[in-house]
């Protein structure tokens, strides 16, 4: 007999049970009321709506089958005739003899949680579920709908709309100034067109004057007159800031930095390859694992199938997320660029300016789309009308309005990591704390390159011995970290995954390799041979990674020596092999590796790879969400699934980088122009 009908014939008793008293005396009405309409001679149509919508057992429980959802949308279509009440669904959590299944109920919208809790544990008082078993554990009752909004989030909803009418602002009034330029324009004085995003150098004398060209870009795009000279300044300044700001949101700016798709020849066009196949891998590892959180009605099935399969390593990442390591890699790769280039163009070399350039130019990089996707993440799910599997997105939502200070400090990696706002995010807290190692490192290399020899081989060994030593203490899986209920499991997020000491081996293997490429002129890799053997040992080593995951033992009751050294070493070991690939391909050794990573179509994703990585796990979430069923576990599904988040994450990526994270980049570099007084050309 399932929980509800054995609550609706229960319910006549309520009266006489003590606990009562705690329900309210509405529900209690609405409650009787719902029950005599349902057994009238008779019943009326919502009645048995209401009942029909009540989750039922289902088949295929072996298979982990053992949530009965009901039906929502029949339950809130169901309204009594009066108007007193409507549906409300709602969910208990129960347990019973070990396990742990959901049920979805439908009650009258006057019912509150705690008024359901109690009628669910009055009834199981009343008599037992089976001959062998009765509830064991309280219930929780939970209901749907939109979550609610408050009022102090409302400046979320108003960043949120701000950043979508600024761009329409800005391109009006860009398309404005650029049509005026062109109707004033006499063709025997003709001034030099807006280019945005790039300088025309053909259209401008090379002799002409800094001042000549700041009086024709202030000719060109102001709009008010200047009436005095002193007005002139004053107006000129704050025309020149508005203008300048309006034209970093506009279109007509941010597209075109989009559709070049041509790549520089300064860096590794590999590159570009890799960050954008290791996003894609992440996203059909994001799209089966939040599936199998709460999603799926054959969960058991799932991890027999693909938990411990090699050839299902695509729908997991690899041995649990191998993509992040590569983006570490690359990270580390481009910090190192970055610094070298810094400091090779200041005067003193590596100084604390420098320092504090670099690190500043980071902040400005990574903080505002990161910050503008928490806002996006807290005002859509506020609105949303979410389906029967809301608890997910709930979660996210309610983590985002407590600890959303943590993501602006970049501490989520440290504090609150169980219950983090955009749990996904830890990726940036590391990527800047690896980021402020990297000056020291570079300081050394100038200084000494024995002292660098020993400090990275510092760095490593203790990155190696504090993840093997948190392995063997809390015997960490190695593959498969699936079920968040365990406790090596959860230790293995909070203790290990999102640590930067446990993380740090892949980044240092791209400052290293950076390091080493940056002042080489000569050619490297002399012939073929050592080509063939540098690809035959970047193989072997990921091939490696990716096996001894699914064969060497790591079970809590038999934790083998292998598993400790596995988990020390097998990321550095990934990043390494890609490390060579980078290596391979700007020497020019890359083969058929290097054609495909450099086609320009990853110039185009690579562009939109930082929003795209930011977004796709909320999208993920969110269609989760809104389903009224569980879904069911198969490669075709799945398959299906991973092209439709693909396609939606990159769409929505494209929308913030132009909405967002271009904007922002043009504002930088215009602060970045008048804080040294230069002109803005």
């Amino acid at each position: 007999m399932s929980v509800s009908l054995l609550m609706l014939l229960l319910m006549p008793l309520i009266h006489y049970a003590s606990p009562v008293r705690n329900v309210s005396l509405r529900c209690l009405e609405d409650t009787n009321q719902f029950l005599s309409d349902l057994n009238a001679v008779e019943p009326k149509a919502y009645a048995i709506m209401m009942y029909d919508s009540l989750g039922k057992l289902g088949s295929n429980i072996l298979g982990g089958n053992t949530d009965r959802l009901g039906s929502y949308t029949e339950c809130l279509s169901a309204k009594e005739p009066s108007g007193k009440f409507q549906g409300q669904y709602c969910k208990l959590q129960v347990q019973q003899e070990g396990f742990d299944y959901s049920i979805g109920i439908c009650v009258p919208d006057s019912c509150h949680d705690e008024d359901i809790t109690t009628l669910a544990i009055l009834g199981s008082e009343f008599a037992p579920i089976e001959a062998n078993g009765s509830f064991a554990t309280e219930f929780s009752g939970s209901r749907a709908g939109p979550l609610e909004n408050v009022s102090r989030q409302a400046w979320v909803r108003f960043v949120s709309i701000v950043f979508i009418v600024l761009p329409i602002t800005g391109t009006v009034y860009a398309a404005a100034v650029r049509w005026e330029v062109k109707f004033d324009e006499s063709p025997s004085d003709s001034l030099p067109s807006a280019n945005y995003g790039s300088t025309s150098s053909n259209e401008r004398d090379k002799s002409e004057s800094k001042g000549d060209i700041r009086q024709n870009h202030y000719k060109m795009n102001s709009v008010l007159p200047v009436v005095s000279d002193d007005v002139c300044y004053t107006k000129k300044t704050f025309l020149g800031a508005l203008d300048s700001t309006l034209k970093c949101f506009s279109l007509q700016k941010n597209l075109p930095t989009i559709w070049t798709v041509k790549s520089s020849k300064s860096v590794c066009s590999a590159l570009n390859g890799i960050r954008v196949l290791s996003l894609v891998w992440i996203i059909s590892g994001h799209t089966s694992q939040i599936a199998a959180w709460q999603n799926l009605d054959n969960v058991l099935e799932w991890k027999a199938r693909v938990l411990k399969n090699p050839i299902y390593v695509y729908s997991r990442s690899g041995p649990f997320y191998l993509g992040v390591d590569t983006f570490f890699l690359i990270s580390g790769w481009l910090s190192s660029r970055s610094l070298l280039n810094m400091v090779h163009h200041s005067e003193k070399g590596i100084t604390l300016e420098v320092t504090l350039k670099y690190l500043c130019h980071r902040l400005a990089r990574l903080q505002p789309l990161h910050m503008y996707s928490i806002c996006l993440l807290v005002g859509l799910y506020s609105v949303i009308p979410w389906g029967s599997v809301w608890e997910i997105s709930k979660f996210h939502l309610d983590n985002c309005r407590r600890v959303w200070w943590s993501n602006l400090f970049l501490l989520n990696n440290f504090i609150s990591v169980t219950e983090s706002c955009n749990g996904w995010t830890w990726y940036l807290a590391n990527d800047f704390q690896f980021y402020l190692t990297t000056p020291l490192v570079i300081f050394l290399y100038a200084r000494s390159k024995c002292g660098l020899i020993i400090l990275g081989t510092t760095l490593f060994l203790a990155s190696f011995t504090v993840t093997a030593l948190l392995s063997s203490f809390f015997r960490l899986p190695v593959a498969s970290p699936s079920d968040m209920r365990e406790t090596s499991t959860v230790m293995y997020f909070t203790e290990y995954y999102t640590k930067p000491y446990c993380r740090y081996g892949p980044f240092l293997v791209g400052v290293l390799l950076e390091l080493f490429m940056y002042h080489q002129q000569a050619q490297i890799l002399r012939n073929k041979v050592q080509a063939s053997l540098g690809w035959l040992c970047a193989m072997l080593a990921m091939l490696v990674v990716v096996s001894l995951a699914y064969t060497i033992e790591d079970s809590v009751n038999s934790y083998s020596p292998a598993a400790v050294i596995y988990q020390a070493l097998h990321r550095t070991l990934w990043a390494a092999a890609i490390g060579w690939i980078i290596f391979a391909c700007q020497e020019g050794y890359g083969g058929l590796a290097n054609w495909v990573l450099s086609w320009d179509i990853w110039t185009l994703l690579a562009k939109i790879s930082y929003a795209c990585y930011l977004v796709h796990p909320m999208l993920i979430i969110l269609y989760y969400g809104l389903q009224e069923t569980l879904m069911h576990y198969s490669d075709i599904n799945m398959l299906y699934l991973f092209f439709g988040h693909c396609l939606m994450t990159f769409i929505t990526g494209l929308a913030l980088t132009v909405l967002v994270e271009k904007p922002f980049e043009g504002l930088k570099q215009s602060l970045t122009c008048q804080f040294h007084g230069k002109a803005l050309l």
